[in-house]
């Protein structure tokens, strides 16, 4: 059910799994275009997909959760909330639920962001290809512009669907064996900006050499890349649980970015790529800081160095 309120537009969904299927894509639009909050209702036992957990996080929309008593809680934080007759608000008279334990490293996250400069060749997909294959072996299956993605995968098709809609941005979802992500495309000075967020397979599963080869892979292709650890998410879903956010292992820096400062920050740093096209890969576990110090001091450092953060 969809409910347009005073300050939230309500979509009530309590089956076991909640994608970003048509109808909730539909109504996270009517939420921006009135400058409400999209709140996603759901069961207690339901939990959300990658994609979704996603699109709450860029349009700034909340997940509730109403347990078998009637009580409501954020989905993410656990933060309690009550109805205050236009939105579902923060209850200040009720304590948020503590972080739960992870019983293991959770899923393996990746955030790139790459520019496709105007003149050269646009291969949208392309990246979402080789980020796929490196990690688990095959290339995705399928992709769409909301859940389930019913496309069979073609980086031509995918490419020339976002060309057809420029300049106007485009959303899209894709899955493959074990991954499951978002991709946006959008026009910006200098070109077309690709961001991809990919969720899956588990952490524990994924060799050193693994990451570095997909780093070493990457190198000349992207301008930033953020590999991390998310100790709450299990095959592309999300629980209500609450935890930690995800553990940052590395940060690749492109040659795009790199270019532009004469310094490197202090940080475990190896080059990679070749001449002309040069990148910088971050290790973040030294031990000397928390890996979301050093990640931050990296971003920091590069921050000014193209037209926008260097963070996907």
């Amino acid at each position: 059910m969809v409910e347009p309120v005073k300050e939230a537009v309500v979509f009530e969904q309590f089956r076991t799994v909640v994608p970003a299927s048509p109808r909730l894509i539909e109504a996270a639009w009517t939420a921006v275009e009135s400058g409400r909050t999209l709140q996603v209702v759901t069961a207690g036992h339901s939990e959300i997909t990658y994609p979704l957990e996603k699109l709450l996080g860029e349009i700034r929309g909340e997940w509730v959760v109403r347990d078998d008593r009637g009580r409501h809680r954020d989905g993410l934080s656990g933060i309690p909330l009550t109805w205050d007759g236009g939105r579902y608000a923060r209850d200040p008279g009720v304590p948020a639920s503590p972080l739960g334990p992870a019983p293991d490293s959770g899923e393996l996250e990746v955030r790139i962001a790459a520019l496709h400069p105007d003149g050269e060749p646009l291969r949208l997909g392309k990246i979402v290809e080789a980020v796929a294959t490196v990690l688990t072996g095959a290339g995705p299956a399928g992709w769409g512009v909301a859940e389930p993605a019913t496309e069979p995968w073609s980086a031509d098709d995918l490419a020339a669907f976002c060309r057809d809609r420029a300049p106007e941005s485009s959303g899209l979802v894709f899955v493959g064996p074990g991954v499951t992500g978002r991709l946006g495309v959008s026009t910006v000075d200098g070109g077309v900006l690709e961001e991809i967020e990919l969720s899956g397979p588990p952490a524990g599963t994924v060799r050193q050499e693994v990451i570095e080869a997909l780093a070493g892979a990457l190198a000349g292709l992207v301008r930033s890349m953020v590999v991390a650890a998310h100790p709450g998410r299990r095959d592309g879903l999300r629980t209500s649980t609450p935890t930690l956010p995800a553990v940052p292992y590395g940060v690749l820096i492109g040659h795009e970015i790199l270019g532009k400062k004469k310094s490197l920050p202090d940080a475990e740093v190896r080059m990679l790529g070749s001449e002309g096209r040069e990148a910088a890969w971050f290790r973040l576990d030294s031990g000397r800081r928390s890996p979301f110090e050093e990640l931050d001091d990296v971003l920091r450092h590069f921050v000014g160095a193209a037209g926008q953060d260097t963070s996907p």
